[in-house]
């Protein structure tokens, strides 16, 4: 589960709002493909659209999809680790340690700009930029930013899953703990019926997250979060 270091790009957020057709954001207008609806939960929550990038070309099995983050804005948990190595039939409807799947993180190949942007988070432009993958404090270790491609930092032991269709998941995104979403909300939010409680919890709970994907797109939702802390 590892990569050249040129082949790692961080990614930071820009000052810039985001705008329709912006395919790294935060928030904004996810990029879907004509057949895939927007995710909802299992509650009936349209879900929020956390980030999305489009992974660099040079990106091994990933390069030109389009990544999705999504989720519940009313309910917030980690992805609980399975306890077999090898993942169930649809396992991002039914993931194995947890009693629904409040998340949904999807490949795109084909997407066109949703009509109307996510309703939860102000639209802000995302940039990437290609980088070494060394934490110059620690030459053994890669970086812990948040970025795609590269070889993950795992905060404690590494793990490994294997898709249904057989293929080992490989690693594509790292997401820092306590990566601030919550900052990107709109600032005339209050604490009405309407406010999104699961932002303050941050996504899956706030835990470094790192996104396993399967390297054969066998399902444009075969990729799944590990969480740690």
């Amino acid at each position: 589960m590892s990569s050249t270091p040129s082949l790692t790009y961080v990614i930071d957020v820009s000052d810039e709002p985001a705008a329709a057709g912006d395919r790294n954001t935060i928030g904004g207008w996810p990029i879907l493909d004509a057949d895939q609806p927007w995710p909802v939960c299992d509650c009936g929550a349209q879900m929020a659209l956390y980030f999305q990038v489009r992974i660099p070309d040079d990106v091994p099995h990933f390069g030109g999809d389009q990544l999705l983050a999504f989720q519940c804005p009313l309910e917030s948990d980690a992805c609980f680790s399975a306890s077999d190595s090898r993942l169930p039939e649809r396992f991002w409807d039914k993931p194995p340690a947890n009693s629904h799947a409040f998340w949904r993180i999807l490949l795109q190949r084909n997407g066109i700009p949703a009509q109307t942007p996510d309703p939860f988070l102000r639209p802000s432009r995302l940039t990437l930029h290609r980088d070494e993958d060394v934490d110059h404090h620690n030459e053994d270790s890669p970086l812990q930013d948040f970025k795609v491609g590269g070889a993950p930092y795992w905060v404690q032991d590494a793990e490994q899953y294997r898709c249904p269709c057989g293929a080992d998941l490989t690693f594509l995104c790292q997401v820092p703990e306590d990566f601030g979403f919550d900052d990107y909300l709109p600032d005339d939010l209050d604490d009405s019926a309407d406010y999104p409680a699961a932002f303050d919890d941050g996504l899956l709970l706030g835990n470094m997250i790192y996104i396993l994907a399967c390297p054969t797109h066998c399902h444009p939702a075969a990729a799944y979060p590990v969480c740690q802390n």
